[in-house]
């Protein structure tokens, strides 16, 4: 039996309230809540609204609601938390439990685990969302998606406001500042300091997105990155692995596992709290642009833009030492450069450029180097003419 969708709704514009990234409620995205949760999880998430809370005032909220023992309690928070529709507040703040917002968010984390066959449904209904969004990049969606983004982070522009709802009333909520990028990319250099700050508390479990491709027998990742690559760090990864959906490494095997993954032209994605790049970081994402969501469905034209900060850019050295193999463009997950075989010459758009590195990492000669270049860069939606 589907949930009742006027509340689903509800749920859903406070997880959206709780991130820079907003999930419209499409079909496949209520249907996925449907597969997610019963009813009394969801009027229990509505109720516990978007401010952070202890322990002992979501137990208290509980037991107020549905009454019931102790051992109801608890594995009813079990379940919260093993699902990931809740997670700590921050690293500084993590005896406080705050909703988690959808993408990036408890998807992830609830579908990380040994696969199941909740779970396998949940990332096929995400992944139908996507095929959605490719439907919708048209005018003038696709100019306001751009617009909106494009204009988050410049000074003068009015704070982005998000509307939840809260006991059957609409609020909206007015964030104090523009917002900054959504996550951030890294060379692997600056990913050893991460995994560095935080030694003892470093988790690894199944990408998201390779996971969608294991459940769909589709081809298997072409850089040959294994399905265990996404790792989480700090208060989320206790929980994480607490509930059985990430395995603890230690620091020695999480560095063995960066290199591995650098080797095979990985994008090291880091995504914070609020998916907001100035808050605490929660996971790293060792991406490529063949399976990842976030970047495979930019280069296939959905409705999807990459903003991201970045710390780095490939700076010319020699390109008299090119041979043109194109190493370089195969390895762009935002296609900022290639080797352009009629011009005979290398092909670089600033604008475009993450910073991730793997341009001078694939390549074998030393046409160019990696220079300090800390920005935000927001890449547009790919028009479909164009692709």
């Amino acid at each position: 039996m589907s949930l009742p969708e006027k509340k689903v709704k509800q749920l859903i514009d406070m997880m959206n309230s709780m991130s820079s990234a907003n999930i419209p409620a499409k079909k496949p995205i209520l249907e996925m809540f449907d597969i997610a949760m019963d009813e009394k999880t969801l009027d229990y998430l509505i109720a516990m609204g978007t401010k952070p809370h202890t322990v002992g005032q979501l137990r208290n909220g509980y037991h107020k609601m549905y009454g019931g023992t102790k051992e109801d309690w608890e594995a009813f928070w079990a379940e919260l938390l093993n699902m990931a529709f809740v997670h700590p507040h921050s690293e500084t703040e993590r005896h406080l439990y705050e909703l988690s917002p959808i993408f990036p968010g408890w998807i992830e984390f609830a579908t990380g685990g040994p696969l199941t066959e909740k779970r396998a449904a949940i990332i096929n209904k995400f992944v139908e969302f996507w095929g959605v969004l490719k439907t919708m990049n048209v005018l003038p969606m696709r100019f306001l998606n751009d617009h909106k983004t494009a204009n988050l982070g410049k000074k003068g522009i009015p704070p982005r406001t998000s509307v939840y709802v809260s006991k059957g009333n609409l609020k909206e909520v007015s964030l104090n500042r523009p917002l900054t990028s959504q996550q951030q990319t890294l060379p692997a250099g600056d990913v050893l300091k991460l995994l560095d700050k935080y030694k003892d508390e470093i988790a690894v479990m199944n990408c998201f997105c390779r996971q969608y491709k294991n459940i769909n027998d589709l081809d298997p990742c072409n850089q040959g990155l294994p399905l265990e690559t996404c790792m989480s760090v700090g208060a989320i990864s206790r929980q994480m692995v607490d509930n059985g959906v990430a395995r603890n490494v230690p620091y020695e095997e999480a560095v063995e596992m960066l290199a591995e993954f650098e080797k095979k032209g990985c994008i090291h994605t880091t995504f914070h709290y609020a998916n907001n790049a100035d808050k605490d970081e929660m996971v790293i994402c060792n991406c490529c642009k063949d399976c990842c969501l976030l970047y495979s469905r930019w280069i296939e034209g959905s409705l999807s833009k990459i903003y991201t900060r970045a710390f780095y850019s490939p700076k010319m050295i020699d390109e008299s030492k090119c041979v043109g193999c194109n190493l370089c463009g195969k390895h762009c997950p935002t296609q900022a450069i290639y080797y352009d075989k009629n011009a005979k010459k290398l092909v670089f758009n600033h604008e475009l450029c993450i910073g991730c590195g793997q341009c001078v990492n694939q390549c074998k000669f030393e046409v160019r180097e990696m220079v300090e270049d800390q920005r935000d860069v927001f890449v547009k939606t790919k028009n479909p003419k164009k692709l």
